[in-house]
């Protein structure tokens, strides 16, 4: 089964969360059947590897992880991929794959810069 796992930095702060959680919230009302979770990097749980447990828990077989990062800078070239692969040995039977970086998108950059030149 495919799912997905949005994979955020984290933060102390518990504010820093709530458009997170609200990305993950639409997503899951836009795609009812589609399985995913939220992880985070550091600060905030749960993290990388709970994620992973919960959604091949819940019969996973295929994650592909959602970086919900502008641009793919050390955390998602280092933290990130030592995750993926040592979740890749964990679980031999799981496929996982790696998204771009959300600021990497074409379309969501352009929504960026649409949306900065509404401000001034």
């Amino acid at each position: 089964m495919n799912s997905v796992l949005f994979f955020a930095h984290g933060s102390r702060d518990p504010l820093w969360r709530v458009p997170i959680d609200q990305i993950v919230a639409e997503f899951r009302g836009m795609h009812t059947t589609r399985i995913c979770e939220l992880a985070f990097l550091e600060f905030t749980e749960p993290d990388f590897e709970c994620g992973v447990a919960n959604l091949i828990a819940r019969n996973a077989t295929h994650i592909r992880v959602i970086p919900l990062f502008i641009a793919r800078g050390a955390h998602l070239r280092r933290d990130l991929d030592d995750r993926v692969d040592a979740a890749q040995v964990k679980h031999p039977g799981v496929v996982f794959s790696i998204a771009p970086a959300v600021g990497e998108v074409e379309s969501i950059r352009a929504a960026i810069a649409s949306w900065v030149a509404q401000q001034v």
